[in-house]
């Protein structure tokens, strides 16, 4: 069984941005970089049964009022684990998600993935620009290989998404791309990132923790060197897809409501 999943490395990103509330900047949110759907009209019936995950946000006025004051955003990075070169570990923080606060804020996501390529130098800081991505949500224990700056994806079987580079140059890097909507509108961001060179294979699993934190960043899809100490861990299953969230006005801190 084969299936193509094409997306042309040239074509460039038209992404509006998120607006009041939302994501804070439109270089790295988004519809995909060809402007199409995640879910084609062959993909809606299974996909119509994907998992939602649910996180509420609330703040008061005095929290809101502080995070305002000091230009800070909120931020969220998704724990993504890779191995390329069979070295395994937890790929670069990304920040998935930033968006200045309200006082009820609402993000939600299915598990759907995309899988891009960016040939962006993955420095601290750095906002990453997607050169090549696929057009459908990627499938576990495929194989998506990365050749003429265009992906093609062969069933297999397993619980990774796994990635073969058949691109010399430049320097690509890789990893998974994930829709979500925060405050009622839609953001498209990576999830991570992972250097891998010519005719090296990598793979890809989610975790279910997503980090939780005030930034000064203010882009989705921007290199950090470390998610925060005082980052809230939020583990999401299928048992749990939906958590509440409040704010900590004296330590400045998000915290698990019961």
């Amino acid at each position: 069984m084969q299936r193509d999943d094409e997306a042309d490395l040239g074509r460039e990103a038209a992404r509006p941005p998120l607006g009041p509330g939302g994501c804070a900047v439109d270089r790295a949110c988004g519809r995909p970089i060809d402007g199409s759907p995640f879910v084609d009209q062959h993909q809606e019936e299974s996909l119509s049964r994907v998992m939602t995950y649910t996180i509420s946000i609330t703040i008061d006025s005095a929290g809101l009022s502080t995070i305002n004051a000091a230009g800070q955003s909120v931020a969220l990075i998704s724990n993504i684990i890779a191995q390329a070169a069979l070295i395994r570990g937890t790929t670069l923080p990304i920040t998935w998600l930033v968006f200045k606060p309200l006082s009820k804020n609402v993000v939600t996501w299915n598990g759907d993935c995309l899988l891009y390529a960016t040939a962006t130098p993955l420095q601290f800081g750095a906002t990453i620009q997607i050169s090549g991505q696929t057009n459908n949500p990627i499938q576990l224990g495929w194989l998506y290989t990365f050749a003429q700056g265009q992906f093609t994806g062969a069933s297999g079987l397993g619980d990774t998404y796994n990635l073969d580079n058949q691109m010399p140059t430049p320097p690509f890097s890789f990893g998974l791309a994930q829709q979500a909507t925060v405050n009622s509108v839609q953001a498209f961001a990576p999830l991570n990132a992972l250097p891998v060179l010519n005719n090296e294979t990598a793979n890809f699993l989610p975790t279910g923790e997503i980090w939780l934190f005030l930034t000064s960043i203010e882009e989705c899809g921007t290199v950090m060197e470390a998610v925060p100490d005082n980052a809230l861990s939020i583990s999401l299953t299928r048992q749990q897809p939906a958590v509440n969230v409040g704010f900590n006005d004296s330590t400045n801190t998000f915290y698990l409501n019961s």
